[in-house]
């Protein structure tokens, strides 16, 4: 396809300067990508991105007429940035220089998340280069799926965030979001992606795998809470049912030796009886406290989890451009 366009090029230069100018001026985005692809020398990290995305031909001429750029995250940051609370920017499409930049992804347990952003990113300078006819096709694609997505309530949040930060661009997210993390598309769709993508398919299994990490730490935390909750209530039930039945007990005692003293039982057997009862009134309560406290110990150790999980989602979120949360865990 380069190839091709290197012929064209120089069969206009044989034209008529007039000729020549319209030919130009028809074509001005292509011949301005052809020559940001020639003048761009992707590095081995940019390079595998491409292979792992598996993208086309177009699609990589795409993403090196974007001169893709993978930064830190300071130089990053002052290019590409979010001020909203908990959301994290890895990647940036820049329409005025037709650039793309990268957040510089560190922690292994992310493995193919960057090819991902990449892969976003490059779809966004597709979408820019689309004309009117070929967007009025995909355009209710995209939408009837978005619909079809409605009962996601991450998805639902993440569309409500882009039409907060991204205002006009529901349909631009849509064609990267969809293109690189959604297995099941509409044939046309699929149509549609194959020209940018050789396999799809294990694009968005590097979306699944990489996204599984938040999935299941949130999952851990979520269930850990849950249980938390329910130790917590059934401890404060049983210590207050604990503390009532050790003050009726100490009372009823204190009833039992009045009694005793004033020689108030009418048989050995009747005193014997109502003693053990007291006596085994007492082992029941000593037998709930001490459950009390192994669960007490339990919910102590539960909690130590929970910050374990809490450092964890924070490392992880800190790796995703995401600063700390500023309250006490999730």
């Amino acid at each position: 396809m380069i190839g091709a366009l290197a012929i064209v090029v120089a069969v206009a230069a044989q034209l008529s300067p007039i000729a020549a100018l319209g030919w130009a001026a028809g074509h001005g985005q292509r011949i301005t990508d052809q020559i940001a692809v020639w003048n761009y020398e992707p590095s081995s990290e940019i390079a595998g991105y491409v292979e792992r995305s598996t993208m086309t031909d177009l699609g990589e001429f795409l993403f090196y007429a974007s001169s893709p750029q993978v930064n830190t995250q300071e130089s990053f940051d002052s290019i590409c940035s979010s001020d909203e609370e908990g959301v994290g920017t890895l990647g940036c499409y820049l329409p005025a220089s037709g650039a793309i930049h990268l957040y510089d992804i560190t922690d292994e347990r992310l493995e193919g998340m960057e090819e991902v952003i990449a892969s976003h990113e490059m779809l966004h300078a597709a979408w820019a280069r689309m004309g009117d006819a070929e967007r009025a096709v995909v355009s209710p694609l995209l939408e009837q799926q978005a619909s079809a997505m409605e009962d996601d309530p991450a998805f639902v949040e993440r569309m409500d965030f882009y039409a907060r930060s991204e205002p006009g661009e529901r349909l631009n997210e849509l064609h990267s979001i969809l293109g690189t993390e959604v297995a099941d598309l509409d044939p046309r769709l699929e149509q549609h992606y194959a020209d940018l993508f050789d396999d799809r398919q294990q694009l968005v299994g590097l979306f699944t795998v990489s996204n599984q990490v938040f999935v299941d730490l949130e999952n851990q935390a979520t269930a850990l809470v849950a249980e938390l909750e329910a130790l917590g209530a059934g401890i404060e039930a049983d210590y207050e049912s604990y503390t009532a039945g050790f003050d009726q007990l100490d009372a009823d005692v204190e009833s039992f030796n009045a009694r005793a003293d004033a020689g108030d039982f009418s048989s050995q057997r009747q005193f014997t009886r109502e003693r053990d009862a007291l006596l085994q009134r007492q082992a029941d309560l000593d037998a709930l406290y001490e459950s009390i406290s192994q669960r007490d110990a339990a919910y102590e150790a539960k909690l130590v989890q929970l910050d374990g999980l809490n450092a964890d989602v924070d490392d992880l979120n800190s790796s995703i451009n995401i600063a700390p949360r500023s309250g006490d865990g999730l």
